[in-house]
Protein backbone atom coordinates (compact mmCIF):
# COMPACT_ATOMS: atom_id res chain seq x y z
CA UNK A 1 0.00 0.00 0.00
CA UNK A 2 1.45 3.26 -1.09
CA UNK A 3 0.61 6.78 0.61
CA UNK A 4 1.29 9.71 -1.05
CA UNK A 5 1.14 12.60 1.10
CA UNK A 6 -1.47 15.23 1.01
CA UNK A 7 -1.35 18.49 -1.34
CA UNK A 8 -2.74 21.97 -0.74
CA UNK A 9 -4.51 22.59 -3.88
CA UNK A 10 -5.54 26.34 -4.67
CA UNK A 11 -7.56 25.60 -7.48
CA UNK A 12 -4.71 26.05 -9.94
CA UNK A 13 -4.92 30.44 -8.56
CA UNK A 14 -0.73 29.76 -7.47
CA UNK A 15 1.62 29.86 -9.99
CA UNK A 16 3.77 27.25 -7.64
CA UNK A 17 5.78 30.20 -6.22
CA UNK A 18 3.16 31.35 -3.79
CA UNK A 19 1.91 34.22 -5.95
CA UNK A 20 -1.63 34.22 -7.23
CA UNK A 21 -3.18 35.71 -10.87
CA UNK A 22 -4.62 38.97 -10.54
CA UNK A 23 -8.24 38.88 -11.37
CA UNK A 24 -11.22 40.36 -9.56
CA UNK A 25 -14.57 38.58 -8.16
CA UNK A 26 -17.72 39.45 -6.79
CA UNK A 27 -19.59 38.49 -3.44
CA UNK A 28 -23.73 38.87 -3.32
CA UNK A 29 -24.28 40.41 0.34
CA UNK A 30 -28.09 40.54 0.18
CA UNK A 31 -30.63 39.77 -2.05
CA UNK A 32 -34.51 40.95 -1.99
CA UNK A 33 -37.35 40.71 -4.58
CA UNK A 34 -38.20 44.01 -5.85
CA UNK A 35 -40.45 45.32 -8.16
CA UNK A 36 -40.17 48.33 -11.09
CA UNK A 37 -43.26 49.83 -11.48
CA UNK A 38 -43.82 51.16 -15.09
CA UNK A 39 -45.07 54.49 -14.76
CA UNK A 40 -48.65 55.77 -15.78
CA UNK A 41 -50.10 51.88 -15.60
CA UNK A 42 -52.25 52.06 -12.46
CA UNK A 43 -55.52 52.10 -12.73
CA UNK A 44 -58.66 52.36 -10.13
CA UNK A 45 -62.57 50.51 -10.46
CA UNK A 46 -65.36 49.94 -8.55
CA UNK A 47 -66.73 49.47 -6.42
CA UNK A 48 -67.69 45.83 -7.00
CA UNK A 49 -68.27 44.47 -10.93
CA UNK A 50 -65.43 43.56 -13.06
CA UNK A 51 -62.44 45.29 -13.74
CA UNK A 52 -60.15 44.76 -16.99
CA UNK A 53 -57.16 46.53 -17.57
CA UNK A 54 -54.45 46.25 -20.89
CA UNK A 55 -51.09 47.83 -21.04
CA UNK A 56 -50.24 48.98 -24.54
CA UNK A 57 -47.13 50.73 -24.34
CA UNK A 58 -43.08 50.83 -24.26
CA UNK A 59 -40.74 51.41 -21.02
CA UNK A 60 -37.93 50.58 -20.61
CA UNK A 61 -36.35 49.31 -16.95
CA UNK A 62 -32.31 49.67 -16.37
CA UNK A 63 -30.25 47.81 -13.77
CA UNK A 64 -28.09 50.44 -11.95
CA UNK A 65 -25.50 50.41 -9.21
CA UNK A 66 -25.70 52.73 -6.03
CA UNK A 67 -21.66 52.55 -4.59
CA UNK A 68 -20.74 53.64 -1.26
CA UNK A 69 -18.28 55.62 -2.40
CA UNK A 70 -17.91 58.85 -5.00
CA UNK A 71 -14.80 58.26 -6.72
CA UNK A 72 -14.57 56.93 -10.20
CA UNK A 73 -14.77 53.30 -10.06
CA UNK A 74 -13.95 50.57 -12.52
CA UNK A 75 -17.16 48.37 -11.83
CA UNK A 76 -19.66 48.72 -14.29
CA UNK A 77 -23.63 47.84 -14.40
CA UNK A 78 -22.84 45.17 -16.77
CA UNK A 79 -19.91 43.24 -14.89
CA UNK A 80 -22.24 42.95 -11.92
CA UNK A 81 -25.15 41.93 -13.39
CA UNK A 82 -22.75 39.22 -15.15
CA UNK A 83 -21.55 38.36 -12.25
CA UNK A 84 -24.70 37.96 -10.38
CA UNK A 85 -26.00 35.60 -13.28
CA UNK A 86 -22.96 33.59 -12.79
CA UNK A 87 -24.05 33.19 -9.09
CA UNK A 88 -27.18 31.52 -10.09
CA UNK A 89 -29.14 34.47 -9.95
CA UNK A 90 -31.63 33.61 -12.83
CA UNK A 91 -33.26 36.02 -15.71
CA UNK A 92 -31.17 38.93 -14.87
CA UNK A 93 -31.09 41.90 -17.36
CA UNK A 94 -28.77 45.12 -17.63
CA UNK A 95 -32.11 46.40 -19.27
CA UNK A 96 -36.14 45.09 -20.07
CA UNK A 97 -37.83 46.44 -22.78
CA UNK A 98 -41.54 46.35 -21.97
CA UNK A 99 -43.71 46.06 -25.28
CA UNK A 100 -46.67 44.59 -24.15
CA UNK A 101 -50.10 44.37 -25.36
CA UNK A 102 -51.24 42.86 -21.93
CA UNK A 103 -54.55 42.26 -20.82
CA UNK A 104 -56.12 41.34 -17.22
CA UNK A 105 -59.42 40.76 -16.03
CA UNK A 106 -60.32 40.56 -12.46
CA UNK A 107 -63.84 40.19 -10.67
CA UNK A 108 -63.87 43.06 -8.21
CA UNK A 109 -64.99 42.14 -4.69
CA UNK A 110 -69.04 43.56 -4.25
CA UNK A 111 -68.60 47.00 -2.21
CA UNK A 112 -65.03 46.98 -2.96
CA UNK A 113 -62.33 49.16 -5.21
CA UNK A 114 -60.11 46.97 -7.58
CA UNK A 115 -56.72 48.24 -8.08
CA UNK A 116 -54.08 47.10 -10.59
CA UNK A 117 -50.86 48.62 -11.62
CA UNK A 118 -48.31 46.79 -14.09
CA UNK A 119 -44.80 45.81 -13.07
CA UNK A 120 -41.50 44.50 -13.48
CA UNK A 121 -39.99 41.83 -10.91
CA UNK A 122 -36.40 41.90 -10.49
CA UNK A 123 -33.82 42.34 -7.41
CA UNK A 124 -32.31 44.59 -5.22
CA UNK A 125 -28.48 43.16 -4.34
CA UNK A 126 -25.80 43.85 -2.32
CA UNK A 127 -22.64 43.22 -4.08
CA UNK A 128 -19.19 44.02 -3.51
CA UNK A 129 -15.96 43.94 -5.86
CA UNK A 130 -12.84 42.22 -4.75
CA UNK A 131 -9.23 41.85 -6.85
CA UNK A 132 -7.05 39.05 -5.80
CA UNK A 133 -3.36 40.65 -5.70
CA UNK A 134 -0.40 38.91 -7.10
CA UNK A 135 0.56 38.29 -3.24
CA UNK A 136 -2.55 36.60 -2.76
CA UNK A 137 -4.44 39.14 -0.86
CA UNK A 138 -7.90 40.20 -1.43
CA UNK A 139 -8.43 44.03 -2.03
CA UNK A 140 -11.88 45.69 -1.90
CA UNK A 141 -12.04 47.48 -4.93
CA UNK A 142 -15.94 48.57 -4.54
CA UNK A 143 -19.21 47.93 -3.07
CA UNK A 144 -23.02 49.15 -3.55
CA UNK A 145 -26.19 47.81 -4.37
CA UNK A 146 -27.66 46.86 -7.60
CA UNK A 147 -31.42 47.70 -8.59
CA UNK A 148 -31.56 44.54 -11.46
CA UNK A 149 -35.00 43.75 -13.35
CA UNK A 150 -35.46 40.48 -14.17
CA UNK A 151 -37.68 38.97 -17.15
CA UNK A 152 -40.42 38.69 -15.70
CA UNK A 153 -43.43 41.33 -15.99
CA UNK A 154 -46.94 41.16 -14.56
CA UNK A 155 -50.01 43.33 -13.00
CA UNK A 156 -50.24 43.35 -9.03
CA UNK A 157 -53.97 43.41 -7.96
CA UNK A 158 -55.29 44.87 -4.81
CA UNK A 159 -58.69 46.03 -3.38
CA UNK A 160 -59.41 48.82 -1.29
CA UNK A 161 -62.51 50.25 0.63
CA UNK A 162 -62.62 53.43 -1.06
CA UNK A 163 -60.50 54.80 -4.20
CA UNK A 164 -57.10 55.49 -3.38
CA UNK A 165 -54.26 57.29 -4.60
CA UNK A 166 -50.80 57.76 -2.78
CA UNK A 167 -52.77 56.96 0.54
CA UNK A 168 -55.58 60.35 0.00
CA UNK A 169 -58.73 58.91 -0.36
CA UNK A 170 -60.02 60.19 -4.44
CA UNK A 171 -63.35 60.28 -3.44
CA UNK A 172 -66.10 59.95 0.08
CA UNK A 173 -68.49 57.30 -1.46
Amino acid sequence: MTVTPSVHVKLNLEDGHGRCHPRVFYKVHGLSPTNFFIPRTRFIDGPGGTMTVQVTREHEVLAFLETESERQISVTTGDVVRNLRLLGIPHLEERHMVFAGHEYTREITKGMYGNMRYRVFGYRVGWSAWSVLGTCRHRLIERGIANVPARVEGWRYWETKRPKFRGRVLSPK
